[in-house]
């Protein structure tokens, strides 16, 4: 008895140098964190003691990696017995090294965490300072009665913010170059991207609307009539192009600025070839579009993006297998297989998207260890509890103000992808995937308990 006492006495001795070990190396690892790590008032970690505060005596005494480790086994046991299918990963950033995973290799639709992809590509290709042009062009020569002996081209670069205050400004720049009367046309060039405007894989019962738009290289106000033009004739054409050029005519005609004839002047849609001369454009960066893409999950934006990288090194009439091999690239850069990854599209909408959890997390890996991509992509994605598609989840607990991730719904899919800090300091990745669930609700819980262990 006194033995088997003294080796007890023993073991807890020296499992209490371990213990004292683990809480000084934890210390160390907070202190030594690298640059990439936030603070509370960024919208990122709580303090350790509210953390620790959280625990039980039990789980205080377990090492940091051994804790999170099993309150993740617990809850992947619960996704065992759930009905919906669940995909996760997680990656220590800090010590790159993967962490914990479940289903992580399993191809699942990725909603709208799609755009997780579609960001960090465009990134790492064409950069946040590349920009969408609108440009204008005049043909022909402006006689001394200020009429132009020719014709007036828009062409489109896919710009999502374009608005009906941009296109006055358009129609203000074509009567400071003199002109008041056009005995040609006005033409919209929308041939930067191929002329289908919907998604490849878009169901087509749900087009065009809010989450489905048109995809169009050249539209105004995303390609709707807007309010203060409903005074105008309603014979446009449906097509967001042709309808940019009409609304165009209006205003110049609202400037005095008519066709030959005296009325609005004729609109149509044409490629431009390039003989005229540039007079106005209307730039925006990748940077800009990208704030609204990922924070609002703007779908129109998010293709926009998705066309851009498509449009790189192609030329005109990209189409969405262009940006598709433009993503794929980067993913290989990213050090995941494309055999088991289907890109469609930009924004996540279509049914043709397939992605595994460890796929999302090693783009997530790389735009992390490429600060050219991380401090735009960062500042983007909504804040747990803050903003954007976040702003009503993980209003409390650790999680609060600390999860910055991408969120994804379509129906039966629900989707999260991005980062936390754990309460050890380090920077984790991870990738929530669910599929086949018959509750948004449900779904978006269990994601939130993750979260909320990830960041205890």
């Amino acid at each position: 008895m006194y033995y088997s006492e003294k080796k007890e006495n023993g073991r807890r001795g020296r499992l209490a140098i371990i213990l004292m070990l683990t809480c000084f190396l934890s210390v160390q690892a907070q202190e030594t964190t690298d640059n990439h790590s936030w603070t509370t008032e960024q919208g990122q970690m709580p303090t350790d003691s509210v953390a620790i505060d959280s625990l039980s005596p039990e789980e205080r005494q377990m090492p940091w990696d051994v804790r999170i480790k099993t309150e993740l086994d617990r809850l992947a046991r619960e996704a065992d017995n759930a009905y919906y299918h669940t995909g996760i990963c997680v990656w220590d950033l800090t010590t790159d090294s993967f962490l914990w995973g479940y289903n992580n290799r399993k191809v699942m639709r990725p909603a709208s965490t799609q755009k997780v992809l579609t960001a960090i590509s465009a990134l790492s290709v064409i950069g946040a300072q590349h920009e969408f042009k609108t440009r204008a062009y005049y043909t022909g020569s402006i006689s001394a009665d200020s009429v132009l002996a020719g014709d007036i081209y828009v062409v489109g670069d896919f710009d999502p913010l374009y608005s009906i205050s941009d296109l006055k400004e358009l129609a203000r720049n074509i009567r400071d170059l003199g002109i008041r009367a056009v005995r040609g046309k006005i033409y919209a060039d929308a041939s930067m991207k191929s002329s289908d405007l919907y998604g490849n894989g878009w169901c087509w019962d749900d087009v065009p609307s809010k989450y489905e738009p048109y995809l169009c290289a050249l539209m105004v106000e995303r390609g709707k009539m807007a309010p203060s033009f409903t005074s105008y004739s309603q014979d446009a054409s449906f097509h967001p192009a042709a309808h940019f050029a009409y609304i165009l005519s209006q205003e110049l005609r609202s400037l005095k600025i008519t066709g030959a004839d005296g009325i609005a002047i004729d609109y149509g849609m044409k490629e431009y070839s390039y003989n005229g001369r540039n007079f106005y454009t209307k730039t925006r960066t990748i940077d800009q579009v990208m704030q609204r893409m990922l924070k609002n999950s703007d779908n129109l934006h998010a293709e926009a993006v998705f066309f851009q990288l498509a449009h790189f090194n192609t030329g005109k009439h990209c189409t969405w297998k262009d940006g598709a091999r433009q993503v794929e690239n980067v993913l290989r850069k990213a050090g995941t297989s494309t055999s088991y990854v289907e890109i469609a599209d930009g924004s996540g909408v279509s049914l043709y998207n397939y992605v595994s959890p460890d796929a999302q997390v090693a783009m997530l890996r790389y735009a992390y260890k490429n600060d050219d991509i991380y401090r735009y992509f960062l500042p983007a994605l909504p804040i747990a509890g803050v903003d954007g598609t976040l702003d009503t989840r993980m209003t409390s607990g650790p999680a609060h103000r600390n999860v910055r991730a991408k969120t994804g719904t379509l129906e039966g899919c629900i989707a999260l992808s991005g980062y936390v800090t754990a309460s050890n300091g380090h920077q984790l990745a991870f990738s929530i995937l669910v599929n086949g669930v018959l509750s948004a609700k449900v779904a978006r819980d269990y994601q939130d308990r993750v979260c909320q262990e990830l960041a205890r």
